[in-house]
């Protein structure tokens, strides 16, 4: 068995191991170890790679996996942990804030209190959040939940669409809250 004791970096990230990551998958030598997003924050549990490696991860107390992290590296091997893809609820607005439609002081107010209802909402559910551009990502249960989410927003309807997706999603900072 392998053991991990520290994350060495994350290939997105960091321009040299990206480099030795694209040398090594050449030759055939990059292996994935498939974790869930809640694994990620486990300090000690045991994986098998895609290629067979056992591995025993022991990192210090607050470690967080994310996608792409580079786990082990020698001239023979890397090691990456890859984050599994899950479903997710896509909050798209249909407003932005440069629209001229939005800029006069009541139509602020409209948006603030827009903001404070999907907040309000979503935070009740204790879901971890990304935001992209106009859009605010977060995990679901099953597909079920968009009927939910589309009750409970049916106000907002003319200004949010809800859809789904299936992704690897990695909560924003600050905004990884834990779930119930």
């Amino acid at each position: 068995m392998l053991t991990i004791t520290s994350i060495l970096g994350n290939i997105k990230k960091d321009p040299i191991l990206n480099q030795k990551y694209e040398e090594l998958f050449q030759k055939n030598l990059v292996e994935n170890v498939i974790i869930q997003r809640s694994e990620s924050e486990k300090v000690r549990m045991r994986k098998t790679s895609d290629k067979g490696t056992d591995i025993g991860f022991i990192l210090p107390s607050r470690s967080r996996l994310k996608d792409r992290d580079v786990v082990f590296l020698d001239t023979a091997k890397m090691i990456l942990v890859e984050l599994s893809t899950e479903l997710v609820a896509v909050l798209s607005l249909k407003i932005s804030l440069s629209s001229s439609k939005y800029t006069g002081q009541n139509n602020n107010s409209d948006l603030i209190n827009m903001a404070i209802k999907i907040g309000h909402t979503i935070g009740n559910l204790h879901r971890p959040l990304k935001l992209e551009e106009n859009k605010i990502i977060f995990p679901i249960q099953s597909i079920d939940e968009i009927d939910l989410f589309q009750r409970l927003l049916s106000h907002l309807k003319d200004h949010v669409v809800i859809n789904t997706d299936n992704i690897i999603f990695e909560p924003d900072q600050g905004f990884d809250i834990h779930e119930h």
